[in-house]
């Protein structure tokens, strides 16, 4: 990956946020369309509604763990310098808290995810008639990109998108605002009128 599409996928919340959940979702029901299979015809393929279940508890796995190594490349690997340091960073983007937030707010998104992505696997093996393996990879693909449609449009309104620089052109050119120094600025503020208020009680 050249040095400035990398520094762009870094950069860019929005696009790292999002091409991070697409790869680690689609990644996951790659790598769990076989253990889907194996587990759908050890429970019997009768079982279609336990099927979608164990389905959806073999990707939520392998998903949330690629999604946190996928997280750390794009927002915290630092091989070029582009990124503040961890200690410099604000609490809320400091990559445990950071991951964890997204994770949170796509877990909000779950009931919608399991309408469509377990519910409609039961609903294309109950009447289409699709195979519980090939099901699975329809619906969940569905999915994954009607959530990171609504997650997109949300994070942008939650602050979780926000850059934190807006955009580099290249090392020594900055277009936008360190969001990162803000945080910063106003968390010492905020200790400091704090501390005045102790003392004048």
């Amino acid at each position: 990956m050249p040095k400035r599409v990398f520094k762009f996928y870094q950069r860019k919340r929005v696009v790292n946020i999002n091409l991070n959940i697409l790869a680690a979702g689609f990644l996951a029901i790659a790598l769990a369309k076989i253990p889907v299979m194996f587990v759908g015809n050890w429970i019997g393929t009768e079982h279609k509604l336990l099927i979608a279940a164990a389905a959806y508890l073999i990707d939520t796995v392998i998903d949330v763990s690629l999604y946190y190594l996928l997280h750390w490349i794009a927002n915290h690997w630092n091989p070029h310098g582009h990124h503040p340091e961890q200690k410099k960073r604000p609490k809320s983007r400091q990559f445990v808290h950071d991951a964890t937030r997204i994770q949170a707010e796509r877990m909000a998104l779950v009931p919608i995810f399991i309408i469509i992505g377990p519910g409609g696997m039961w609903a294309l093996q109950k009447f289409a008639d699709i195979p519980h393996s090939w099901a699975f990879v329809i619906a969940f693909v569905s999915a994954i990109i009607t959530t990171r449609i609504i997650h997109t449009f949300w994070g942008y309104r939650s602050g979780t998108f926000k850059d934190t620089v807006d955009f580099m052109i290249d090392d020594d050119f900055q277009i936008g605002r360190d969001l990162s120094k803000e945080a910063e600025e106003q968390e010492q503020e905020a200790a400091e009128s704090k501390k005045t208020d102790e003392v004048t009680l």
